[in-house]
């Protein structure tokens, strides 16, 4: 069998180095998920009372299901306090609330001025009665056992901040399914390394928990970072407490509903991320695999989402055929997991090449994983799904797109994040 290690091409060696790497994050994932199975941390049963904040700023749209959820909850509403903190909205939000409030004496609505999340937030802290504190955003629903699972962790004190596992809540459109797969995609590789190393990475502070003693400790959220939760959750983590995600709490937050949305949220995550891991990267040092896979993970993916564009483009036309009518079929097999099919189905005529090995290989464990996602999630594997599973691969070149357009917007911005 004809075997090819180097092609005389330099960008396309470049191709085999940045693609190689790729495999090896993914095919981590892939080891760390397995090792998960065998992993379980065990809690007792804990239900101290509880402050709940949901920061508030024009979600006339999403307040009332928001709290609706909470109220419908298993957890013993007579240990709960419910702030809605509003950020100075010039809609509806806050006759919802004052609506809410006169039906229901643990809902209180706090006003602020328009200063943003992590100002809305810290405000919310000054009123909470209680040790635990639950932050859910306005635009996200929680199942009734959310509570429960989120606040069970806590009853190990070396537990300093939980979050739960999203879902994108009644997807529709196309840009919305790729989210839902995505977010479950997401799930699993956060879920497997908390269980695995006592710490899920990402954190996503959509529906979190926290020891409000911690907070204080590390003087609350601040505003010097676009992704605040995130940052919270790696001060925490310094600490030598640990960030788990808890698998079974769920909860559902409503989508982008369009291509324009989902730049301005993952714009927002994508550079955030990065202020992130400059702002931490003392704890590289530490004895912690999660966190140095997280850091070389986001820095990565920073630099092969600037390379990934053109080097896409160029290995299309590389092997670009010469007969029109082959043109088509090649472009669906390039764009689609068709193609790593393909390309193991043609080995023993073609022969195997270093040149699209690590790539196939890529792709064949990325439909691996969101297979697993879907399987371990208890979602169904309906046409949409199989659809999204098809065609993710361009989806990923979008959110890679996102990620160079994050690093121009907030570049040029007057803010000077790096900075503070």
């Amino acid at each position: 069998m004809k075997i090819e290690f180097i092609s005389n091409n330099i960008i396309m060696n470049i191709g085999i180095f940045i693609s190689f790497f790729v495999f090896i994050l993914i095919f981590t994932i892939f080891v760390i998920f397995i090792i998960s199975l065998f992993k379980e941390r065990k809690f007792k049963n804990f239900q101290p009372k509880i402050s709940i904040i949901i920061p508030m700023y024009n979600e006339e749209e999403n307040i009332e299901k928001c709290v609706s959820s909470i109220l419908k909850s298993n957890y013993d509403l007579k240990k709960t306090e419910i702030l809605c903190v509003d950020d100075g909205s010039t809609d509806n939000t806050k006759n919802i609330i004052e609506s809410l409030s006169k039906n229901n004496k643990i809902i209180k609505l706090i006003s602020g001025k328009h200063n943003g999340k992590s100002d809305a937030v810290n405000l919310g802290i000054k009123h909470t009665k209680h040790d635990y504190i639950i932050m859910i955003d306005a635009d996200t629903i929680i199942h009734k056992n959310f509570i429960k699972e989120i606040i069970r962790p806590f009853s190990d004190k070396k537990v300093g901040a939980t979050n739960g596992v999203g879902f994108i809540d009644n997807p529709k459109t196309i840009t919305e399914r790729f989210q839902d797969v995505e977010y479950q995609y997401n799930n699993l590789i956060r879920t497997s390394f908390s269980k695995v190393f006592g710490n899920g990475i990402w954190f996503f502070g959509a529906a979190a928990c926290y020891r409000k003693d911690i907070l204080k400790k590390v003087g609350n959220f601040k505003k010097d970072i676009l992704t605040e939760d995130f940052d919270m959750s790696l001060k925490i983590f310094g600490l030598n407490l640990d960030v788990l995600v808890v698998e079974n709490a769920r909860y559902y937050t409503a989508p982008m509903k369009n291509l324009k949305e989902l730049f301005i949220q993952r714009s927002r995550w994508f550079f955030g991320g990065i202020q992130c891991v400059f702002k931490h990267f003392k704890l590289i040092k530490k004895n912690s695999f999660a966190i140095k896979y997280l850091f070389f993970n986001q820095i990565f993916w920073t630099i092969f989402s600037i390379i990934n564009i053109p080097m896409i483009i160029y290995q299309v036309f590389y092997w670009l055929p010469n007969i029109k009518s082959e043109i088509i079929p090649y472009l669906f097999r390039w764009f689609s997991v068709f193609g790593p099919i393909y390309v193991l189905y043609k080995i023993p005529e073609w022969g195997i090449s270093f040149l699209s090995l690590f790539g196939i290989l890529s792709g064949i464990f990325t439909t691996i994983l969101i297979l697993l996602s879907i399987n371990k999630f208890k979602e169904k594997l309906n046409i949409s799904r199989i659809f999204i599973l098809i065609f993710y691969f361009p989806y990923t070149i979008v959110l890679n797109f996102i990620l160079v357009l994050s690093l121009i917007k907030y570049s040029k911005s007057k803010n000077k994040y790096f900075l503070k």
